[in-house]
C-alpha cells in the first residue's frame, strides 16, 4: 500500500516579496521629486515628511524610518513564507504584508497625485496632511517632477503586491513505503505519477515505466 503526499512551497513567493521589500528601502534613500522654476520654501515640505536639498524633494528621517520598518514587515513575511511548512498558514504571512504594503502604497499613490494632478489635493487634504493645499499653492510657479525614489517605490510596492499573490507551487509527490512487495514496497500497478497531480504510471514492482 502506498501513501501519496503532495509538498507544496511558497518560496517564490517569499523570494519575491523580500526583493519588493527591499526595493522600497531602497526608494527612501532617494530623491522621490525634483523641482524646477520657481523657488519652494525649505519649510514647505516639513508637513508632508519631506525635506528640499539642491533642487530634489526625500523623505526626512522619521518618515524614511516608518517605510523602512514597514519594508523590513514585508521582508520578515517573505522569510516567513519561505520557512513555513504547516498547511493554511501561507496566507496568513501574505496578508499580513499586504497590510504593511498598504500604508507604503498609499504614501506613493499620494506622492503621484502631487505629481500628475497637483489641483486634486486641494479637495482632499486629508489624504496626507492638512498642509497639503498650501503646498500645492506654493508649487503654482514651479514644476515638480517624479524623483527616481518615487520610481523606485513604485517598483517595490508593484512588485511586494504581486509576490503576495502569487500562488504555492507543487514541488514533489512523496510515495511512503506503507509496506507490501518489491524494492519499495509497492506492488506493481498504476498510481499517480511522482512529479505530476494530475497523471498516473505505471510501477513494474522495480522502477517507473516510462508511459504515463
Amino acid at each position: 500500500m502506498a501513501e501519496v503526499r503532495h509538498s507544496r512551497s511558497h518560496a517564490i513567493a517569499g523570494l519575491t516579496m523580500g526583493l519588493g521589500a527591499g526595493i522600497v528601502m531602497l526608494g527612501t534613500l532617494l530623491p522621490v521629486f525634483s523641482v524646477s522654476g520657481d523657488p519652494v520654501p525649505d519649510g514647505i515640505w516639513g508637513p508632508l515628511g519631506l525635506h528640499a536639498r539642491a533642487g530634489t524633494v526625500g523623505f526626512d528621517a522619521p518618515f524614511r524610518s516608518y517605510i523602512t520598518i514597514t519594508g523590513a514587515w514585508v521582508l520578515l513575511m517573505g522569510v516567513a513564507l519561505i520557512i513555513t511548512r504547516i498547511r493554511y498558514v501561507g496566507p496568513v504571512w501574505r496578508v499580513a504584508a499586504l497590510v504593511g504594503l498598504a500604508s507604503t502604497s498609499f504614501i506613493t499613490f499620494v506622492l503621484w497625485v502631487l505629481v500628475l494632478r497637483p489641483l486634486d489635493v486641494l479637495g482632499r487634504p486629508t489624504w496626507f496632511t492638512d498642509s497639503a493645499p498650501v503646498v500645492v499653492d506654493a508649487l503654482h510657479g514651479s514644476t515638480l517632477d517624479a524623483g527616481l525614489g518615487l520610481y523606485v517605490l513604485t517598483v517595490g510596492c508593484t512588485v511586494g503586491v504581486l509576490a503576495a499573490l502569487v500562488p504555492a507551487f507543487h514541488t514533489r509527490r512523496i510515495v511512503k513505503d506503507m509496506g507490501g512487495s518489491g524494492r519499495n514496497g509497492l506492488a506493481p500497478g498504476w498510481y499517480p505519477a511522482p512529479h505530476s497531480r494530475r497523471r498516473t504510471r505505471y510501477w513494474d514492482g522495480e522502477k517507473w515505466t516510462v508511459g504515463a
